[in-house]
């Protein structure tokens, strides 16, 4: 989690009040705070990458205001007709835009300013390769602006914190930015610059901006640029920044840009509001076991800086504020309500839990998990745990698959995107990090893995299974099948193995495992080529059981 650092006199100055330790204790937790340090002036915390309106002291002391019942903040959004030309940047084909005015700043507010857009960029931005975002001192340049490509050999640009002019090929070798993130663009025949309508340039994104506009202390009004590859996310970075500035304008005044992207198409930025989300209370009294009038929902909503307004049916709809990109759905609502209600009250005020109608036992599939856990182990393989959550690269593409996964609908991180079909991309990527450390690797894992099926209530279905990776200079097919053959023969299981192929897996190393003419696993090498994709020099072989049919036959 990215961790942020702001002053604690600069947050009490935009709260509006002084704020106690024991009031900065109880209040930066419930709202997706965690405190790390809180020493002299200084406050320091980690916060979710689902809530980058955090990412700053604007957006917490935001948040604290409506937690204190102190009101929610209200932009002035208007329309003084900037406009902006995207004339096309085809590998990065997105730019939007926004104006914040009346700005009144000082070291700290420029300080938290270039806080918040390195934290968007790092995390939100995918580290700048799905979005960056910049900002300029809108009084030293003139509108409209153009997003365009241009010569890096002929185009030149005084970067941030430079003295002199390079061309565009030579900021990325001479600076710190430019070595660090010019790979994005270096093999480009042409760079893409932001520049004002008088030529200057002013930015080379998602590389740096230029010295001569700059945000200082006398800045009055910003404009903001994000450019990427995905139009949602660079309006998110535009809406946020802007929102969270606005929060020290006297006026608190945001201007539109409208981007003019081709003959049709134009895009305005920032967003002024949000998702308007419905919520049932009796699904909130399901989810959290407790009752909650229609005034108290409001009340908690409200806190949390969101408006509600009521509607027929025991019912609520929330309008969402348009810095507040993580709330999608009706759950993420209910969560919110968790949150300011308390979740440690929670447990204390909720329904009685109804009683057991018999003695609990062990569920049969976690038995048969211990079962093959200890059995597994005896013949010196070590137990690993990966996340359910990986991505549609690892687990189909690098295997030359195109086997769909259960996908994610907001994922907070690019590696994990949806919930994993199969343990073995898991297993291999645990080989592929400890191979220097480790002449021989015998890994398994015993975990729950996600199928599509269109059949089922959740078009999903759970299996669990046991997944093993051998790895050492001479492993082969016939190691899998010693292992499975000797796992299932502990297990009373009668089986063969048969030829099989599984994408990812050489087709002639290869074998399914069967019982009765029922596929119940698979062992095979892996191809060459996949452990050339993956940069694992040894080979590696792989085993899964299926131990839900295992159950079955052993039922």
């Amino acid at each position: 989690m990215p961790v942020i650092r702001i002053s604690r006199k600069d947050l009490e100055r935009l709260v509006g009040k002084k704020l106690s330790d024991e009031e900065i204790m109880d209040i930066l937790p419930r709202i997706k705070c965690e405190i790390e340090v809180i020493e002299d002036d200084t406050i320091e915390f980690e916060t979710t990458h689902d809530r980058p309106d955090l990412y700053s002291v604007e957006g917490v002391a935001r948040a604290v205001r409506s937690f204190l019942n102190m009101g929610i903040s209200r932009y002035n959004y208007v329309d003084l007709g900037y406009k902006a030309y995207n004339k096309g940047v085809p590998r990065r084909p997105y730019v939007a835009f926004a104006v914040v005015r009346d700005l009144e700043l000082d070291e700290e507010a420029v300080k938290q300013m270039m806080q918040l857009q390195e934290k968007l960029a790092i995390t939100y931005g995918r580290r700048r390769r799905k979005a960056s975002i910049g900002v300029y001192d809108l009084d030293k340049f003139e509108m409209p602006v153009y997003y365009e490509l241009v010569d890096p050999k002929k185009t030149k640009l005084v970067p941030l914190e430079g003295k002199n002019e390079l061309t565009l090929k030579e900021i990325l070798s001479r600076t710190e930015k430019g070595r660090e993130y010019g790979h994005l663009i270096a093999s480009w025949e042409k760079y893409p610059v932001i520049r004002d309508a008088d030529g200057k340039i002013l930015s080379l994104p998602p590389i740096i901006n230029g010295e001569d506009t700059k945000v200082t202390v006398e800045t009055q009004n910003i404009l903001i640029d994000s450019t990427g590859t995905d139009l949602d996310t660079v309006i998110d970075m535009v809406t946020i920044m802007a929102t969270s500035i606005a929060e020290r304008s006297k006026t608190k005044t945001i201007a539109y840009v409208s981007t003019i992207m081709g003959k049709d198409k134009i895009v305005i930025a920032p967003r002024d509001k949000g998702p308007i989300i419905n919520i049932s209370l009796e699904k909130a009294r399901d989810v959290l076991g407790v009752e909650l009038s229609l005034e108290t929902s409001i009340e908690l909503l409200s806190k949390s800086g969101i408006e509600a307004r009521v509607k027929p049916g025991n019912a609520l709809e929330a309008l969402v504020p348009p810095y507040r990109i993580d709330l999608k759905t009706e759950i993420d609502i209910i969560e919110e309500l968790a949150i300011m209600y308390g979740l440690d009250s929670i447990g204390k005020t909720s329904y009685d839990i109804p009683p057991s109608k018999g003695p609990g036992r062990i569920h049969p599939i976690e038995f048969l998990s211990r079962r093959i856990r200890l059995i597994t182990a005896s013949y010196g393989f070590i137990e690993v745990v990966n996340y359910m959550m990986s991505s549609y690269y690892m687990q189909s593409r690098v295997f030359g698959s195109d086997k769909p996964i259960i996908k994610v609908l907001n994922p907070k991180m690019e590696k994990y995107t949806g919930l994993r079909r199969w343990l073995t991309p898991g297993l291999i990527d645990i080989v592929r990090e400890n191979q220097e450390r480790e002449p021989v690797i015998k890994i398994f894992e015993v975990g729950d893995v996600v199928l599509p099926d269109p059949e089922s209530p959740t078009s999903a279905r759970i299996e669990r299974r046991l997944g093993i990776a051998i790895s050492h200079e001479k492993a082969t097919l016939t190691d899998g099948l010693a292992y499975v053959h000797a796992i299932l023969d502990r297990l009373g299981v009668t089986h063969k193995f048969e030829k099989g192929y599984v994408n990812g897996l050489l087709k002639q190393r290869t074998a399914f495992i069967v019982h009765n003419d029922r596929v119940i696993g698979f062992v095979g090498e892996v191809h060459p080529k996949t452990l050339k994709e993956l940069g694992i020099d040894r080979p590696v072989v792989v085993a899964e059981i299926y131990l839900n049919d295992l159950l079955d036959i052993l039922r």
